[in-house]
């Protein structure tokens, strides 16, 4: 039984993740995780300055199933199994030892090794370390109350390596970049605020402190916040806010690259499902969306993100599994989320498809687009809007021209690489550009000059018309403060 307990499917991120739980349960204020390369003798521990164990609850807390998962617990614990520190640890490790101590009392340790218990077979509760471990747990000494747990034995990540091979040494350290990522977004709401949880990896000082990482750039005035909505469910309520991103015109390099998140900005898109502040489910449609499969990730709605709060008395109606890396909205409930979420879809991809013109910007309907869309026997096309005022006095004005103007766009029209250009966006959607982007402003201005024009004849003054016109356009709407200071003397 106790290899099966192995099974449960962690990685060492959501391992690791489930055992920084039982930290934040005991009232934990710093986290100290500490990975340590030695190839096959390589060790990891999680220290910290919560209220630790006496003797009796740290035999009890090393009991698999050491707790009912139907019991009524506290609002603030983040367990619910009492398998979270076997199954976790065991799923990385062959030995797991825990030292604890609570304030004014002696350090308590116990020791499952998985060897050990497989050549006695029985269940022996060790309660020594293992032999040259004992400093690993030195870090007690210097707590009034707290815990270690500590990973040896790590077969999983390191079995039979050599300590000298580069390699593996750097696999080993990426995992670490890894690991740091998921800790900061797991944890982030738990981790924000001056008075917030500290996490350390491999040092004591600012340096190593983890930086949360918030998915919703809740701190950003670009950011677009939706309406909150509140669910009475069972004996609690379900929350829902969404958020759309900042296009990334309105981000730094720096910036646009963090908010990305670990998974990147399509696979981040969709559901933030917490349990107490806890992120369970970082970026998911949760099968939400109708048809058979329901919504995909697609480019197009990579900037909504919403966030789902529960609590805990709902983990079985939600169907968390022992990992807490998965949640299912009950049918009750699955319904308002959908319909919710579908209205935070629809604003993402508003903001998505006009380049990031939101907060301060023209509604869509005083939007002039020169293109529009359309169907012809099944199949999506693409037009130049013949009606636009732009397009229209061209063609009156071209003369013996315009049956060439007219076939040129026609063309344009029918061969526009739409394949290529959504195969560009999927695989370098970094490189899209926003219209005119790239263009200084005297090019731009020149671009004006020219389009009205165009526009009004080239003998001609423009009216304050034709100048509101041109602030409209799509492109030129975020250069209409400079526009209007040029033609109308309006002061930007």
């Amino acid at each position: 039984m106790i290899e099966s307990l192995r099974a449960y499917g962690y990685s060492l991120n959501t391992a690791i993740a489930d055992l920084i739980d039982n930290s934040i349960s005991a009232n934990a204020k710093n986290i100290w995780i500490h990975m340590y390369w030695d190839g096959s003798s390589s060790w990891i521990s999680i220290a910290d300055d919560g209220s630790g164990m006496d003797e009796a609850t740290l035999k009890n807390a090393m009991r698999p199933g050491s707790s009912n998962p139907l019991d009524e617990r506290p609002k603030s614990d983040l367990g619910r199994f009492g398998l979270g520190l076997k199954t976790a640890s065991f799923s990385q490790c062959r030995s797991l030892s825990v030292a604890s101590k609570v304030t004014g009392a002696n350090t308590y340790l116990r020791r499952w090794d998985l060897d050990y218990v497989g050549q006695h077979n029985e269940w022996r509760l060790l309660k020594y370390a293992r032999e040259n471990s004992e400093s690993r747990f030195n870090q007690l000494e210097e707590l009034e109350h707290g815990t270690v747990v500590l990973l040896e034995n790590l077969d999983r990540l390191c079995a039979d390596q050599d300590p000298k091979d580069i390699s593996r040494r750097r696999k080993f350290f990426d995992r670490i970049d890894s690991l740091s990522q998921h800790i900061s977004m797991i944890f982030h709401r738990f981790m924000e605020g001056s008075s917030g949880l500290n996490i350390y990896i491999n040092g004591h000082d600012d340096e190593h402190k983890l930086k949360p990482w918030d998915p919703f750039l809740s701190t950003k005035d670009a950011t677009s916040p939706q309406p909150e909505e509140k669910k009475a469910f069972q004996d609690g309520v379900v929350t829902v806010k969404g958020y759309v991103l900042p296009h990334k015109d309105k981000l730094g390099s720096d910036e646009h690259e963090q908010a990305a998140g670990p998974g990147g900005w399509n696979d981040q898109q969709g559901f933030y499902v917490y349990r107490n502040k806890r992120l369970l489910v970082a970026g998911s449609w949760l099968g939400l969306g109708g048809r058979r499969h329901g919504w995909t990730k697609e480019e197009h709605y990579k900037l909504a993100r919403i966030k789902v709060d529960i609590p805990n008395n709902m983990d079985s109606a939600w169907q968390i599994d022992v990992k807490k890396s998965a949640a299912i909205p009950p049918p009750l409930v699955s319904g308002w989320l959908e319909e919710y979420a579908g209205h935070v879809r629809k604003e993402a991809r508003e903001v998505f498809s006009h380049r990031g013109q939101y907060g301060q910007r023209t509604k869509k309907a005083e939007i002039i687009r020169l293109w529009k869309t359309g169907t012809r026997g099944g199949s999506q096309i693409y037009k130049v809007d013949r009606r636009s005022d732009l397009v229209r006095h061209i063609l009156d004005n071209a003369g013996d021209l315009k049956p060439d103007i007219e076939s040129l766009l026609r063309v344009l029209e029918e061969t526009v690489p739409v394949q290529q250009i959504w195969l560009d966006m999927a695989e370098h959607a970094e490189r899209s550009n926003e219209p005119l982007g790239g263009l200084s402003e005297a090019e731009v201005m020149a671009l004006v000059e020219t389009t009205l024009a165009a526009l009004v004849g080239a003998d001609r003054t423009p009216t304050e018309s034709n100048i509101d016109y041109i602030c409209n356009m799509e492109g030129f709407a975020a250069y209409a403060d400079i526009i209007r200071a040029k033609y109308l003397g309006v002061s930007r």
